[in-house]
């Protein structure tokens, strides 16, 4: 269906003996799928599941953590180790005054620069991950790219049943592309990162249709020996942001812990032990997106599997990540830790009710200058809310009781200067259902709301359909009067 030609200049530019003499070696295939997380991949996709578990010794990561609302907040940290607001403006509404997102400094461009050849593919273009808010590329980032191919087929889609083109399903298109470079460039080293969307994007369960075919994919690297110089990344963005399981404490926590997983050649632990026993102690531990970036690093430059400090906001997985490491030291903000102590409340407390009505005034204060467009929002109910928990143990610690700081004094008694409060809640008109973090600040008696701390977590659908196009970052909080 998507083809891989044969082009020289990529042969003549690529190739093993390219590599820095530090490097480990091995392919790189990241292979993602929108929307799932650890425990739906594990519930939705059984087949693939076990196999990577019993056949191919998968290293799941089970304490991964996101660090943003929605796929690029994921995966620009994966590919850049920075965040968006760390690099230069690529917003599409900033119109001349933003670049491209070629300006990013991903992490293929290392690759290929050492003689990989490189390859990028997703699917649904008009809600691609750099192309829906961000200006998109305005160079071909990679080797091989498999928008134009989306862009020209997408019109086709409607033409055939759901999810398919003629008797192929669609996920397949990408699983055979992906192929096609293992067979095309088999003796050239290769990095692959492959996001696929349409299937679990908007839909919970639809993701199952696709085991076996993910089973068979997983099955052919393997049989035909590509996994013995590869490292397979497969991995998901963040969990199911909209599905009705996300209006439970279940679905909340599957929202941060999005399915991430490691497979390594079978030789590469008797190679570095020490590196393995890190990932193995790791996969329990807390990380996030910003600790993919050196980890694929040092596939090119390894650095060897020191402790990793917890000072640090990206540490690699080779190293062992510290037992104590804390949300607030990976840079996790508290709306999106899962790790944190929260106490729930009488939705009738009256802090819980002025909370609420705080952040539906911030949203409309956040919506005035379009407000001849969006209406302004009520109110309907408090859904869910909860109180975070300082630590004893902070509270409580002093200073040193010895001259080495070996053994803690306990006796202090930290006054608490703010709290930290979640709501849940859905307003008027349109039904929108909110999850919001805000710091309250008791001397002050004055809320604080940041609107990187407000999750949408209802489908918007069209209710955002007048200004979607010209004020996007408005379109989960604006309800169109017209």
């Amino acid at each position: 269906m998507a083809g891989i030609r044969n082009d020289q200049d990529i042969l003549d530019r690529t190739g093993w003996h390219m590599l820095p003499t530090n490097a480990l070696g091995l392919n790189v295939l990241i292979f993602g799928f929108d929307s799932l997380s650890h425990n739906t991949f594990i519930r939705k996709l059984p087949k693939s599941y076990a196999y990577l578990k019993e056949e191919l010794n998968v290293i799941a990561l089970e304490g991964y953590n996101i660090v943003g609302d929605g796929t690029p907040q994921a995966l620009i940290p994966i590919l850049t180790g920075k965040t968006e607001l760390e690099m230069p403006d690529t917003r599409k509404r900033m119109g001349a005054k933003a670049t491209h997102v070629n300006v990013y400094p991903f992490i293929w461009n290392q690759f290929k620069n050492n003689g990989y050849v490189t390859a990028f593919m997703e699917d649904t273009p008009s809600v691609g991950i750099f192309t829906y808010r961000l200006k998109g590329f305005n160079d071909v980032p990679t080797d091989h790219y498999m928008r134009p191919f989306y862009v020209e087929a997408e019109p086709e889609f409607s033409r055939h049943k759901p999810y398919c083109i003629g008797s192929l399903p669609r996920h397949k298109i990408m699983m055979d592309y992906a192929k096609n470079i293992f067979t095309v460039y088999k003796e050239k080293p290769k990095f692959i990162f492959g996001f696929h969307g349409e299937l679990s994007h908007d839909h919970y369960n639809l993701i199952g249709a696709a085991d076996n075919d993910l089973l068979e994919w997983l099955q052919w690297f393997h049989l035909n020996g590509h996994l013995n110089n590869t490292l397979l990344i497969i991995m998901s963005d963040h969990g199911h942001r909209f599905a009705d399981i996300r209006n439970t404490q279940q679905g909340k926590l599957e929202e941060r812990l999005p399915w991430f997983s490691f497979v390594f050649p079978p030789w590469f632990e008797h190679v570095h032990p020490r590196a393995m026993a890190n990932f193995k102690t790791n996969a329990h531990r807390l990380t996030t997106p910003f600790d993919i970036y050196p980890t694929l690093a040092n596939l090119l430059h390894f650095e060897g599997t020191s402790f990793g400090d917890v000072s640090q906001r990206s540490i690699s997985l080779f190293k062992e990540i510290p037992a104590k490491r804390t949300c607030a030291d990976a840079f996790i903000e508290p709306h999106w830790c899962t790790c944190l102590n929260w106490e729930k409340l009488d939705l009738c407390d009256k802090v819980v009710k002025r909370a609420a009505l705080e952040f539906v005034n911030f949203i409309n204060s956040y919506n005035v200058r379009h407000s001849d467009r969006c209406a302004d929002l009520k109110l309907e109910a408090v859904l869910s809310a909860a109180k975070l928990l300082p630590s004893k143990a902070l509270r409580k610690f002093n200073s040193a009781a010895d001259l080495d700081g070996f053994v803690p004094d306990m006796s202090g008694n930290l006054a608490i200067t703010m709290e930290v409060y979640q709501i849940k809640l859905s307003v008027l008109p349109g039904g929108g259902i909110f999850e919001v973090s805000l710091t309250y600040h008791l001397k002050n008696d004055l809320f604080k709301i940041r609107i990187e701390d407000v999750s949408r977590i209802n489908k918007y659908g069209t209710d955002a359909a007048c200004i979607e196009q010209s004020q996007e970052q408005l379109r989960k909080y604006c309800y169109c009067k017209h």
